[in-house]
């Protein structure tokens, strides 16, 4: 008699959790409408957009457009802030016209031997004085006032491929505090071609204005020394002098702005717990004479498609709260570098250790409209719940098919991810980066009317279902053992192993 009560009790609460699913699933199609998610991206990759390049009128206007849907459909500010945007301070560098560099007896020539990381208009002269890497320890004893200080790149812990690059600012501040009239930063790091060095820098640049600068720095060079060459001549000299010479148009600093959106959770206890639901929404903007005629770079699949995917799931979920609250996170400049994501990561609205989950969307563009591509599938205990929420739209979530790429570190995600916070990207799906997806990756063709909207609604459709799972599991998913961001999981959250 037990078993069979025990049986009808499990067959029963099967049936109601079978019921309850089949009911979101019906809540959720009627919510998430190919019509709204066409009009969507219509606007948002439109001719008129421009391209949506951070620091352009353009996307500021995108970014009214994201604020004013969460509030129409009752997303609220973060608690304690009376607004959806968070300000990221920027500086941006412009190419020089011209310039012309001496270091002793030697000429440099501009592109060929030197870039200009930032462009101060001007001709400098003064004996130069090296420094290391620039930090603090390092010019401690040092009088740099009136010199130009010279420095290994970097500094000795930066990480990522491009740390020198992010770090730039602090460095150019410090040293001009310290009184220096320009910096030489000597590039040696072979992961870096000088050609490719050169591309990346041959249009205008952001960085973070992390120190809070309110004027311009001071002119900042990187000089190729991949053969050594420049190290042995400097270290230990004391009778140098070197003369930087720049024309062109100095940095500005401007800000450019995160949309962040709030949905407090049901459960008295789980709500102060968060999941983020996150996007990029700029794009690389215009590019003249890269294509005869079209020059405007309208970016539907990277990344209008996950703007259009997190603004939906604000709608639904604002309608639909789960236990846990949910932040809705729009990154500003996911194309100069991931920076509007690394600013809140490193200013969070919320402290970041009680933000247990981050579902980002991101993506290059799909050849297979069959899938959902989870990059990072098989990293955290969401796995079961984001191939069900795929299925359940008739979608195979799929691993990263091309992992040599390191496409998890390429995304918005890993700045949370770094903290410890499990953090996959929910991708278009693709099984290579092959001619379908070059055909529009950063490309002109990148427009809504090349888009498949059969595949792309049920594609959000599957992101707003595992988004809600996410937000009402029992327990917060965590990294499976032995992921490389484990262990920043367990610091963050004070696990005790």
């Amino acid at each position: 008699m037990y078993k069979k009560l025990s049986l009808l009790l499990f067959l029963s609460f099967y049936s109601l959790s079978l019921f309850a699913q089949s009911a979101i699933i019906e809540t959720i199609t009627q919510t998430a409408e190919k019509p709204e998610i066409e009009m969507h991206l219509h606007f948002l990759a439109s001719d008129e957009m421009m391209g949506r390049d951070t620091g352009s009128p353009h996307i500021k206007i995108a970014s009214r457009y994201i604020a004013e849907y969460l509030r129409m459909h009752g997303v609220t500010p973060v608690p304690g802030y009376d607004s959806y945007f968070q300000e990221v301070p920027f500086i941006m560098s412009t190419v020089p016209d011209a310039g012309e560099m001496t270091l002793g007896d030697n000429r440099y020539q501009f592109r060929e031997d030197f870039l200009v990381i930032e462009s101060v208009p001007g001709k400098f002269t003064a004996p130069v004085i090296f420094a290391e890497h620039g930090l603090d320890s390092d010019i401690a004893e040092l009088d740099l006032n009136g010199k130009i200080v010279v420095t290994l790149l970097g500094s000795p812990d930066d990480d990522s491929r491009f740390g020198w690059y992010q770090n730039a600012v602090q460095k150019n501040s410090r040293l001009k505090e310290a009184g220096a009239v320009a910096v030489i930063e000597l590039h040696d790091n072979p992961v870096n071609p000088w050609p490719l060095l050169g591309n990346m820098m041959n249009r205008s640049r952001m960085v973070v204005n992390q120190s809070g600068r309110s004027g311009p720095g001071i002119p900042h060079i990187l000089l190729n020394n991949l053969d050594g060459s420049k190290t042995n001549l400097i270290r230990g000299s004391t009778d140098i002098v070197s003369t930087i010479t720049i024309e062109g148009t100095p940095a500005r600093l401007f800000n450019d702005r995160n949309v962040i959106g709030y949905i407090e959770g049901t459960d008295p206890e789980l709500k102060n717990e968060h999941i983020l639901l996150s996007a990029h929404y700029d794009h690389v903007g215009v590019i003249p004479g890269v294509t005869e005629g079209n020059y405007i770079f309208n970016g539907a699949r990277d990344n209008g498609v996950g703007t259009a995917a997190i603004m939906m799931a604000g709608k639904f979920l604002a309608q639909n709260p789960p236990k846990r609250s949910v932040i809705i996170a729009a990154w500003t400049a996911e194309e100069r570098g991931l920076i509007g994501s690394r600013w809140y990561a490193e200013n969070p609205m919320i402290p970041l250790n009680q933000t247990v989950y981050n579902l980002n969307i991101d993506g290059a563009g799909y050849n297979d409209t069959t899938m959902v591509t989870v990059i990072g599938l098989g990293r955290t205990e969401a796995d079961d719940d984001l191939i069900a929420s795929a299925a359940a739209f008739g979608l195979n979530a799929v691993p990263d098919p091309v992992p040599e790429q390191n496409l998890f570190n390429r995304s918005d995600n890993v700045n949370f991810a770094r903290a410890g916070i499990p953090a996959p990207t929910y991708s278009l799906g693709f099984t290579a980066f092959d001619d379908e997806i070059n055909k529009y990756y950063h490309q002109v063709t990148d427009t809504p009317e090349s888009l498949n909207f059969n595949y792309i609604t049920r594609y959000i459709r599957s992101y707003l279902l595992a988004a809600w799972k996410v937000g009402n599991a029992d327990k917060a998913p965590f990294w499976n053992p032995g992921d490389v961001y484990e262990q920043a999981g367990i610091d963050l959250y004070g696990i005790e192993e």
